[in-house]
């Protein structure tokens, strides 16, 4: 088995409109170190970094869609990792709305045209990857609120009225091995947190996956997500919720390191 992977991480955008963030690039960092030092061997990891001014589209499509077919083998495990701004964006059918991860060089005025649509885009990347057991893990959120790792477009603020995602991501089907890990539900935001030097979902996942008390090397994706769901849930006062969608059998992860050890 060999453990591949895409982590990407923007605090900052090409496009002056879009706020910069502060510690999504740092959450992919650190989450990448950490598989760096897990207890597989250097030549069961192939696992990629695209931070700030490398996480643009084309590259991102070019490191899931061209790279990773290539090398991944069935019985391989595969992680991808985003995090960074989120957005609600009206598609190209009037009455619809999509979700969209913005990449470093996603253009504010055209969110549908530059941006990685969730639905369109992501489930076909996925659908490329011949592995068995694929997470997708997302630190950033769809709401369209202030404060967290979001925003607004500009054709989504004239037509924001009456509007509703049709398919909640806890729906979204990527196929059987496939998962979905999110920070927050739909109609929530995914925070950041300046005490805790991290995006409040990213913080506790790691601390989960790098648990020093734990036994065994791997981790079932169930019990890890009800252990970061509690705590971010707890920690957000019940403000941010993390998602778990998907089809899988016994699918697990593997320990890994805390940044700094060795």
């Amino acid at each position: 088995m060999k453990l591949h992977g895409v982590f990407i991480g923007i605090n900052k955008y090409s496009d002056p409109r879009i706020s910069s963030l502060r510690y999504a690039k740092t959450d992919a960092e650190q989450f990448y170190r950490a598989v760096t030092k897990s207890g597989l061997t250097s030549d069961q990891i192939n696992i990629q970094l695209l931070t700030d001014a490398q996480a643009t589209r084309p590259a991102i499509l070019r490191a899931i869609g061209e790279v990773l077919p290539r090398t991944v083998r069935d019985q391989d495990l595969v992680i991808l990792y985003f995090s960074g701004h989120g957005s609600p964006e009206t598609s190209a059918v009037t009455d619809g709305v999509s979700r969209y991860l913005i990449t470093h060089d996603v253009d504010y005025a055209n969110v549908f045209s530059t941006a990685l649509d969730m639905e369109r885009d992501l489930s076909r990347l996925i659908e490329r990857i011949p592995s068995m057991l694929i997470i997708v893990i997302l630190d950033t959120c769809f709401s369209g609120r202030g404060g967290g790792r979001t925003f607004e477009g500009p054709l989504l603020r004239q037509s924001r009225t009456g509007w509703r995602i049709s398919t909640r991501l806890s729906e979204l089907n990527l196929g059987e091995g496939r998962v979905i890990m999110a920070a927050c539900d739909d109609d929530e935001v995914a925070y950041e947190e300046s005490s805790l030097g991290h995006g409040v979902f990213t913080y506790y996942l790691l601390r989960a996956l790098t648990a020093q008390d734990t036994l065994g090397i791997s981790v079932s994706i169930s019990s890890l997500y009800d252990m970061v769901a509690q705590q971010v849930n707890t920690f957000t006062q019940g403000r941010q919720n993390p998602v778990l969608n998907g089809r899988i059998t016994l699918g697990r992860l593997p320990f890994l390191r805390a940044d700094g050890e060795e």
